[in-house]
């Protein structure tokens, strides 16, 4: 698998931006790895995630255990040195195992 990186981007506040880095934070295999982007104005920043074949099964199990309630998230994935995007809408009602596998297929593409 390929590494990558994902841009989450919360429909919320700058507080729950902050409390989803904090989360996915947390977890051992994402440690050093979250970073907030720049949080200016009326924007609200957005989550980035360095990804590897270990982490990505990682990420996806603890966005969706974060996602509760109404909450949703517009996740943005790039492979390493590829131009080409996936971009995916999740909220608390998507199939968690359905954006896992389209963002590994995705990621093994060549």
């Amino acid at each position: 698998m390929t590494a990558g990186i994902a841009a989450i981007t919360v429909d919320g506040s700058a507080d729950e931006v902050v409390h989803l880095a904090g989360w996915l934070g947390a977890e051992d295999e994402l440690a050093g790895r979250v970073r907030l982007s720049e949080m200016t104005g009326a924007a609200v920043g957005t989550v980035v995630v360095l990804l590897s074949s270990r982490s990505v099964g990682v990420l996806c199990r603890s966005l969706f255990g974060w996602l509760r309630g109404d909450r949703r998230v517009s996740l943005t994935v790039k492979r390493s040195g590829a131009v080409e995007e996936l971009d995916l809408d999740c909220g608390a009602g998507s199939d968690a195992d359905e954006v896992l596998a389209s963002v590994r297929e995705f990621l093994d593409r060549r």
